[in-house]
């Protein structure tokens, strides 16, 4: 993950968009702007997908990682997703498979994000 938010990383510099140094909420304009982006491009995967354009398909979900990671870069969670990601991992993996559904059953434990952010 490291090296593609590096890169998106290139392009925020290129454009002036911000990066935080450390874990941060952001302005109401900007993470309200940052869903807008990942909105429009995850609405552009289903038009892709209803379209039955694979090319779209997979521009599309680059795009929408591109998104991610530069919301990643603008909270600041750059040096912490890595573990982040692993914890929420770690937690479905926890989950039940019942029905064509992951249910929190009995070995269910909620992910850690405080202690991965260091606040705990």
């Amino acid at each position: 993950m490291a090296k593609r938010i590096n890169l998106v990383k290139k392009f925020h510099k290129k454009f002036q968009v911000p990066i935080l140094k450390k874990p941060s909420l952001i302005p109401k304009d900007r993470s309200n702007l940052r869903y807008k982006l990942m909105k429009e491009e995850v609405e552009e995967y289903l038009r892709g997908v209803k379209n039955g354009d694979l090319e779209n398909i997979a521009q599309e979900l680059v795009d929408i990682l591109y998104g991610v990671y530069g919301t990643i870069l603008e909270h600041g969670l750059q040096d912490k997703i890595d573990k982040i990601f692993k914890e929420v991992h770690l937690s479905h993996m926890s989950k039940d498979y019942h029905k064509y559904k992951m249910v929190k059953g009995k070995n269910y434990f909620k992910p850690n994000i405080r202690k991965q952010l260091g606040f705990a």
